[in-house]
């Protein structure tokens, strides 16, 4: 992909959170602007405040990356760290030296290509969160409580959000009600990230997080030319449908949080 070049800190990854966050300090080993296996570590802190604490963010390859974060001093408490997985298993005293265990591990995925419209696709809609946020919130608690984002607080304001709806009665869901729900935030480094994409358990099967991804991406692509998203590396079913669409594995990812 022609945007996915970058390594060390001019990583793809590393552009895309430092969009959302300050970068207050970082560290790299790269050699050469052609070294793709240079590791690099930026620490970063929420600038709205709804997020305290330093959060550290990892690339490269894990035998690198664990040698280099023995030289990190974060500047102020750690609240997590994402690293490229495996480098725990090679810095896990560094990492508890910070506080932090290991939460959960997961994939980041990106394309640059627009999915196909296909006929008889579920209608997606735009949604307005002053007037949507409560079924949002409603349904990604029944259709994905993992979220770490959400339609509450100052960061969903940065985010365009979109819906699928019943469009007849069925069990679990009145015509008309919220079903399928994702948000789409842009970047100024110039990509899309999807995130709190959920379907309604008792509508599962049916093709609406595929239309509703889809829509997101087509969107996104047109409008800044890359889309990423992350998913949890043992949900099968969202990988299958963003395989589909066009997505493609980008970087594997471990998360540890503070105790």
């Amino acid at each position: 992909m022609t945007r996915l070049g970058g390594h060390g800190l001019d990583h793809v990854f590393h552009r895309a959170r430092s969009d959302f966050f300050e970068v207050t300090r970082t560290w790299t080993d790269r050699t050469s602007p052609d070294d793709a296996g240079a590791a690099a570590v930026v620490e970063l802190v929420d600038p709205t405040g709804e997020r305290p604490g330093r959060w550290l963010n990892a690339v490269g390859r894990a035998d690198r990356l664990a040698r280099l974060m023995t030289t990190v001093v974060p500047d102020g408490d750690v609240v997590a760290a994402t690293v490229t997985r495996g480098t725990g298993a090679l810095a896990g005293e560094t990492l508890a030296g910070w506080g932090l265990a290991p939460d959960s591990t997961w994939d980041r995925m990106v394309t640059e290509v627009a999915p196909p419209v296909r006929d008889g696709s579920p209608a997606v809609e735009v949604l307005d969160l002053d007037r949507h946020t409560d079924e949002i919130v409603g349904l990604l608690a029944r259709a994905n409580p993992r979220t770490r984002s959400g339609a509450s607080g100052p960061r969903a304001r940065l985010t365009r959000w979109y819906g699928v709806r019943a469009q007849s009665a069925s069990p679990g869901a009145r015509a008309g009600a919220l079903v399928a729900v994702g948000s789409a935030t842009p970047t100024p480094s110039g990509s899309v990230h999807l995130g709190s994409i959920g379907t309604d358990p008792t509508r599962r099967g049916r093709g609406l997080g595929s239309a509703l991804t889809a829509r997101m991406t087509a969107d996104g692509v047109a409008e800044h030319g890359l889309v990423t998203l992350g998913l949890y590396d043992d949900n099968a079913p969202a990988r299958r449908v963003y395989e589909r669409l066009g997505f493609v594995l980008a970087h594997q990812a471990e998360t540890w949080r503070r105790e």
